[in-house]
């Protein structure tokens, strides 16, 4: 007598993760082309709306690579719907956008890093903080230093 557990059954979808993947992408297309209709037309010559309508159609296209491979049958099929990655990928982002002019990039910059880590629930903590504090000062050093860009590092230290 031997007693096994019945084999438990994963709930799948039709779809495969590439073709949400690439779903999602197009959303993203779409809203990035929807923000920057007031902005000149691509075809008016070079101006402020070049690069974000072109970013927006490579989303889109990118999205639409990625569903047409997503369509193949050894394709893996999309097994649950989890909201925990794209609420702390997307929540790292605002986070971000929230804290950069008051805090700095020496805090808003690690901060963002560990949010966005929060998304795998398989993220190791120790390597996770050391990999922000190394991208921090390697934004540090491209950005403030050797682009010169205005980015404040620590305005309630060292000011603006």
């Amino acid at each position: 007598m031997s007693s096994t557990a019945p084999p438990q059954r994963v709930r799948t979808t039709r779809f495969s993760r590439d073709v949400g993947a690439g779903l999602f992408l197009l959303v993203i297309a779409a809203l990035a082309y929807a923000g920057t209709l007031d902005l000149p037309s691509v075809w008016s010559g070079v101006g402020p709306g070049l690069m974000p309508k072109l970013v927006a159609g490579l989303i889109a296209v990118m999205g639409v690579l990625i569903m047409i491979l997503g369509l193949a049958p050894s394709a893996d099929r999309l097994q649950s719907l989890t909201l925990r990655g794209p609420l702390f990928v997307l929540g790292a982002a605002v986070v971000f956008a929230a804290s950069i002019r008051t805090l700095g990039l020496a805090v808003a910059g690690p901060l963002t890093w560990v949010i966005a880590a929060m998304a795998d629930p398989e993220s190791r903590w120790v390597e996770t903080v050391l990999f922000a504090l190394l991208m921090t000062v390697l934004c540090v050093g491209l950005f403030k230093y050797a682009l010169r860009l205005p980015i404040p590092l620590l305005p309630f230290v060292l000011g603006y």
